[in-house]
């Protein structure tokens, strides 16, 4: 599963903060301070530009977890933070890459590369890295993700793509929240299916349940479509009537 979220996206929105707040919150722990660790830490919610995360990590997963974080931030405080608070330290040099981790965890890495920091599974890391000095190829040239990626809208804040055999003959799915200034969501789903028959029945089951859910919510708008092997939904109604 691919994560993208791109606050450059909501800056123009009244809501921004609460937006930014709220998505950082549900990455990081809902009982987060988000404003007091941007001091102790140098990490500023309102100076963070993208996230990237992709891969898994844990138990029965390839343990191939990276995430990228991209921010205007205080970087001499935050390594001072890592190093006094989390005993995270420099550990190694790699392709000219400074690599930090903690004696206790040698499975997970962090590193910095202009404005990210890139962080977790130390060989992820060092994937993330040879992807940088073009040693191997980036995610954008993954064919299979790319294809659902690029049917999403380009003004979303949030985007999440999934490849690879799922439920009802689904092969790849993604879905996107968009913002809008008077606090109206969209939210865009895409399910690719094995084969038209197998998207033809998903697409009349969730026609029918959407418009079931248009009745009883309201101010929500939106559409199911067809559209070959694949079904694409569109959501768009108030913030919290959608419940995000």
């Amino acid at each position: 599963m691919d994560l993208y979220v791109s606050f450059k996206n909501i800056e123009d929105s009244e809501y921004s903060s609460e937006y930014r707040s709220k998505i950082l919150k549900s990455l990081v722990g809902a009982n987060v301070n988000i404003r007091e660790e941007g001091d102790k830490t140098g990490i500023y919610i309102n100076k963070t530009k993208n996230i990237i995360i992709t891969g898994s990590y844990g138990y029965y997963k390839d343990n191939s977890l990276i995430m990228i974080i991209e921010g205007d931030y205080d970087f001499d405080k935050f390594k001072k933070y890592l190093k006094e608070e989390n005993n995270v330290k420099f550990t190694e040099n790699y392709k000219g890459f400074e690599i930090y981790a903690n004696s206790k965890y040698d499975d997970t890495a962090l590193t910095f590369y202009n404005d990210k920091i890139i962080v977790g599974t130390k060989n992820s890391v060092y994937d993330c890295i040879d992807v940088i000095k073009g040693d191997k190829e980036p995610l954008s040239k993954n064919e299979k993700v790319m294809e659902i990626f690029n049917k999403l809208p380009s003004d979303a804040c949030i985007m999440v793509v999934g490849t690879g055999k799922r439920w009802d003959n689904t092969i790849a799915m993604g879905s996107s929240i968009s913002f809008k200034n008077n606090d109206i969501v969209k939210v865009n789903r895409i399910h690719k299916y094995e084969d038209e028959k197998s998207a033809q029945s998903a697409y009349e089951k969730l026609k029918k349940e959407f418009e079931k859910e248009k009745k009883k919510t309201p101010g929500l708008e939106g559409s199911v479509k067809l559209d070959g092997v694949f079904v694409i939904g569109t959501a768009e109604g108030p913030a919290k009537e959608l419940k995000l």
